[in-house]
């Protein structure tokens, strides 16, 4: 959210009047919106959830406490694994201070606005830490291993709908699929979008689409004016596609995606095999989330422009079958979780509406200053300690060496 918008906000007192006579007994709110947490101030909610669309992110981690792992925890916008060489854990590291920098000085110009308006006193790096639960937008058993503390709850996957009752395609769909027998779905997301690709890398897309007649291409390209693919019979465009049920679909062979990650979670509970072309944000981390589970290749957006790789990636995808076995078996595990995302947020919701601030789930690391976090104050102390003692130690064989050398007699 800009600062115009959160001024627009902010500045309807009357709106926000109204809703402090409401009495909420709890808000929730995603972290990018910073003006948030100063309206929850104002308004007196006397408890909050914050929710993450990602898996995590940095500047949150730093302000609540979270351990950071940057040698082998990826950052929110790192492009790397969790087995980086020392290049990787290096440059990791800097995307990590980078990104927690830039996305808490935007959050602190938001709030700084947002108390001169309303008056409150205190800052979100105050508030958002006193959440009674976090919601994090990721699965442990699909996500990189973190460190993390209770007050974290994962919910990813919530969002996506797996009864096969309600994933039904219309008939326009079920035609389409069933002109042959392999079928790639290709989509850049919402905020990347296929019409504002650069004109080279729509072209060797199409020369990829030309050189597999055998395969139907179903690709989301948003200007249907432009009739890019109309020389193509293999090729149908659409500015929207039912993506769910079209990845619940068993006809679709392989997802050809950027790796946001709600169409992550989506390829990911449906079992489907994918060629990542991550673009930005978080995505390059999420493609190498799904690498990471044998069920995904990942390019990256400057390889578009070589029609031969990604034609032979998306060959290699679609040719080596281990590619959908680990996806099926991602898939399959995730179905069978021992805990439901859906019924764990709404108990926490619950939870959290009945007994508010839970202060005790704090973790008190965040107040620590970084001598006391990494026990640089006691590793000193023992320094010292070490230093003192062989100091001594040399003083009295020096003294021992000086007595002995006294005491020989003399024989002159």
């Amino acid at each position: 959210m800009n600062n115009l918008a959160v001024c627009k906000v902010l500045q309807e007192r009357e709106v926000l009047d109204q809703l402090k006579k409401e009495k909420f007994d709890l808000a929730i709110t995603e972290v990018v919106d910073g003006c948030a947490y100063a309206i929850f101030e104002y308004l007196k909610v006397p408890a909050h959830i914050t929710v993450l669309s990602c898996a995590r992110f940095d500047h949150v981690s730093d302000v609540i406490g979270q351990p950071i792992a940057p040698s082998y925890v990826p950052s929110t916008q790192s492009f790397f694994n969790d087995r980086m060489n020392i290049k990787e854990r290096f440059l990791n590291a800097v995307q990590f201070y980078y990104g927690r920098y830039t996305f808490a000085n935007i959050l602190d110009h938001e709030f700084e606005m947002a108390k001169e308006i309303l008056g409150i006193e205190r800052s979100w790096r105050e508030t958002m830490p006193e959440s009674s639960f976090i919601f994090s937008n990721h699965i442990p058993v699909l996500d990189f291993p973190a460190p993390t503390f209770d007050k974290i709850i994962p919910v990813g996957g919530f969002t996506v709908k797996t009864n096969e009752k309600v994933l039904k395609l219309d008939e326009k769909w079920d035609e389409i699929l069933n002109i042959r027998k392999k079928n790639v779905l290709v989509s850049f997301g919402s905020a990347s979008k296929s019409k504002d690709m650069p004109e080279e890398y729509k072209q060797s897309l199409l020369r990829v689409f030309k050189s597999m007649p055998e395969i139907t291409f179903i690709w989301k390209y948003e200007d249907s004016s432009d009739n890019i693919a109309k020389d193509l019979d293999n090729v149908y465009t659409s500015s929207w596609l039912p993506q769910n049920e079209l990845l619940a679909d068993p006809r679709i062979t392989v997802f050809v995606t950027h790796g946001g990650l709600a169409s992550v979670m989506e390829l990911a509970l449906m079992g489907k095999p994918a060629v990542m072309v991550p673009i930005f944000a978080d995505q390059g981390r999420n493609a190498q989330m799904l690498k990471r589970h044998g069920g995904a290749a990942v390019l990256q957006k400057t390889d578009l422009v070589n029609s031969d790789l990604v034609r032979d990636t998306l060959q290699h995808v679609l040719t080596n079958p281990s590619y959908g076995k680990n996806a099926a078996r991602v898939a399959e595990m995730l179905k069978n979780l021992p805990t439901n995302a859906k019924k764990v947020l709404v108990k926490h919701v619950e939870f959290a509406a009945r007994f508010g601030k839970l202060p005790s789930m704090d973790n008190y690391g965040r107040h620590q200053n970084i001598f006391v976090y990494y026990f640089l104050d006691i590793i000193t102390l023992l320094i010292l300690a070490s230093v003192l003692i062989v100091c001594i130690l040399v003083k009295l064989v020096k003294m021992t060496l000086k007595c002995f050398k006294d005491s020989k007699p003399n024989l002159d």
